[in-house]
């Protein structure tokens, strides 16, 4: 693992979906973008749902899940499968900044792969009762995680992102913390080259202590939308437990309202994408609380739910235009640090 190339650099990622359909030409067009606007572990551009892009292979391989109407029903115990999955987006977005000779513009390539918690919490049992309140299916699905991270790791992806945004849910539905960090270590131990990290959304105050208790080295949180996630940690902590913070600066679900008026015309899209002042005052703030030695700075989440307010491209317009004001207000703040350093 790579994680000492994070300590002291204020590097740039993103969390991984964009606002638009899917197709190849699409996701090279997000990776494009990405590395263009001057990110240094760029996605391929995530483009299917988080929970069918890994359910859906598994479904067809009979591993212990099938698609029912839409629905993923569990059918027995989740295996890992024979063939690799989502292994080609990988090298669809190697081959191509390879081809269009913008791989020397990035440090390495970041994958995001849906948690086996999340994963569970989609899958139904019976009509009332989801996987993720059973243990023993949460553990069998973080093997499947496991060999979908070590497919990965091998292909040559720099950073990988285990999603876990329902983690607070499943702590509210009754799964035991000792289960979910054993989850988590079962995937973290399929890391061999690749820095792990873990993406966790909303409010990450219940679930912090947790998360320190990991064997994952980065933790990542919306912040932007969610300041009071400020308070989830210090300083000391983060040191102690020898974490990078990955600190989510801009805001990638905007108010709903704001967005509607966009998309009717009554406001301009740049209305919505946050001022370089903004964004490198937000930073300084967390650069204050927690040492700008141990940021890693991304946007809150992903940017695949701004799709759904346009039947054209402007929600990528839109965040594109947030990636780029990010790595400006990123260099503005490594600047100054290297001045008082």
């Amino acid at each position: 693992m790579k994680v000492e190339e994070l300590y002291g650099k204020l590097r740039t990622t993103v969390i991984g979906s964009f606002p638009l359909p899917h197709s190849y030409e699409n996701m090279a067009r997000a990776l494009r973008d990405q590395v263009e606007a001057g990110i240094d572990y760029p996605c391929y551009g995530q483009l299917l749902d988080m929970n069918l892009m890994f359910l859906e292979p598994l479904a067809e391989q009979g591993c212990g899940v099938e698609i029912r109407e839409g629905e993923v029903w569990l059918v027995g115990e989740p295996k890992t499968p024979a063939k690799p999955i989502g292994l080609e987006y990988l090298d669809l977005a190697m081959e191509h900044l390879s081809k269009s000779g913008m791989m020397g513009k990035v440090i390495g390539l970041k994958v995001p792969v849906t948690g086996p918690v999340t994963l569970a919490s989609v899958i139904k049992v019976t009509k009332e009762h989801r996987a993720v309140e059973y243990p023993d299916v949460v553990l069998a699905l973080a093997d499947v995680v496991a060999s979908i991270v070590k497919g990965y790791d091998e292909g040559g992806a720099r950073i990988i992102t285990i999603d876990e945004p329902v983690l607070p849910y499943a702590l509210y539905a009754g799964l035991k913390e000792d289960v979910i960090l054993e989850a988590l270590d079962k995937v973290v131990k399929a890391f061999s080259r690749a820095i792990p990290s873990l993406h966790c959304c909303g409010d990450t105050q219940p679930v912090a202590d947790l998360l320190l208790r990991s064997g994952f080295p980065v933790l990542s949180h919306a912040f932007k939308a969610t300041p009071q996630n400020l308070e989830a940690y210090d300083r000391k902590k983060l040191e102690g437990y020898d974490k990078i913070l990955g600190l989510g600066c801009v805001d990638s679900n905007p108010d709903p309202q704001l967005m509607l008026d966009v998309a009717a015309g009554r406001k301009a899209w740049s209305e919505v994408v946050e001022s370089v002042d903004e964004v490198e005052a937000f930073i300084d703030k967390a650069g204050e609380i927690y040492g700008y030695d141990r940021l890693l700075i991304h946007p809150d989440c992903g940017f695949g739910g701004l799709k759904s307010y346009f039947k054209d491209d402007v929600g990528h317009l839109i965040a594109i235009a947030k990636l780029k004001v990010m790595v400006e207000a990123t260099k503005r703040v490594k600047k100054k640090v290297k001045t008082k350093a």
